[in-house]
């Protein structure tokens, strides 16, 4: 088996005195999608910053094709809760903004709105978008650096059921067709049931009640799937059954 493209050991991080993370260990393979669920304040959040490189503060290394990880990195995209898109720039420029400011023209631009259903909104603004609309934008714009690993973090929470499933399906299609990995976080078991090759269930464990990955469940079910699998709702039960039969 090759080589993973993350390897990820945090020892310990702290928020003042409280233990947050603890003895966790995490890879994921180039193209793999793996999920992460969890009940609320388990670290699923901190983990992503951390991979993200936005919180250093931490005891542990990122490796990413075996290097060290010290910050931020344009390998990595990360796509968050709300599209997070800059009300005074167009479509083009928020997809593009990981370049700079205005460069909504870069010919890449182009080529993922088509690929997220958007061609005709490239001069539209913010405010002219659906929430749906909006989250696809924001999915153009993680893939913009061309990186080998997705973070997305309840990306698609804030929009109603149909839409949900319709984004779900455009995520699967954006892996597959470049190559990148991703990790999700989400509350939805079934999301991640249908989404993901494998489900980490991340709970409070131990004397400090700091967040660890306690469970892996790999999802041997072919794509495209059914949601009415009875495969699916019978790994939903065991991650029921983790949880202590409380939804998260």
């Amino acid at each position: 088996m090759s080589a993973p493209l993350l390897d990820l050991r945090v020892s310990d991080k702290h928020y003042d005195t409280r233990t947050i993370i603890e003895r966790l260990t995490l890879s994921i393979r180039r193209g793999e999608i793996v999920s992460l669920v969890g009940p609320s304040g388990c670290g699923k959040s901190t983990l992503l910053r951390i991979l993200a490189g936005l919180d250093r503060d931490f005891n542990g290394e990122i490796l990413l094709d075996g290097r060290p990880q010290q910050g931020p990195s344009n390998r990595i995209g990360v796509i968050f809760q709300e599209p997070r898109l800059l009300p005074w720039l167009n479509v083009a420029d928020n997809v593009a903004f990981p370049a700079g400011p205005r460069r909504g023209n870069d010919p890449r631009v182009g080529s993922l709105l088509a690929e997220v259903g958007l061609a005709e909104a490239r001069a539209y603004l913010p405010k002219q978008l659906s929430g749906g609309m909006a989250q696809r934008v924001a999915i153009a714009r993680g893939l913009f650096s061309e990186p080998d690993l997705l973070l997305l973090d309840e990306p698609f929470s804030a929009v109603d059921a149909m839409t949900r499933m319709r984004l779900q399906d455009l995520l699967l299609s954006l892996v597959r067709s470049h190559g990148t990995a991703a990790l999700l976080v989400t509350h939805d078991l079934d999301e991640a049931l249908y989404l993901s090759d494998r489900v980490l269930l991340m709970t409070p464990s131990g004397k400090t009640g700091a967040g660890r990955i306690v469970r892996e469940i790999a999802v041997g079910v072919e794509r495209p799937r059914d949601r009415r699998d009875l495969l699916l709702a019978s790994l939903r039960g065991e991650l029921l059954e983790g949880l202590g039969a409380v939804t998260v």
